[in-house]
């Protein structure tokens, strides 16, 4: 049995692969796009913000709190074509 692991995503990331905008996902998570803005420009914000915030936004984008990328040390998840930048 070979233990695969699951490939983690950025928040934007996570984001474009749902076809969403900032906005989009404030509406969606009923978290402020400023926060959105500030966790997707730096990931340790992300890691000190509150969980109950990560989970709204995990919910959100259909997926665990523990499959958004938040380990500043790991590599990072190359970039997608189609990611939006909005």
């Amino acid at each position: 049995m070979v233990d695969e692991k699951k490939e983690k995503y950025t928040l934007q990331q996570l984001r474009g692969l749902n076809g969403l905008t900032k906005e989009e996902l404030s509406r969606k998570s009923n978290v402020t796009s400023r926060t959105i803005s500030n966790y997707e420009m730096d990931i340790e914000k992300m890691r000190n913000g509150k969980y109950s915030t990560l989970e709204k936004l995990a919910q959100a984008l259909g997926v665990r709190v523990t499959d958004i990328f938040l380990d500043p040390d790991s590599e990072k998840p190359k970039r997608f074509k189609g990611l939006q930048n909005a």
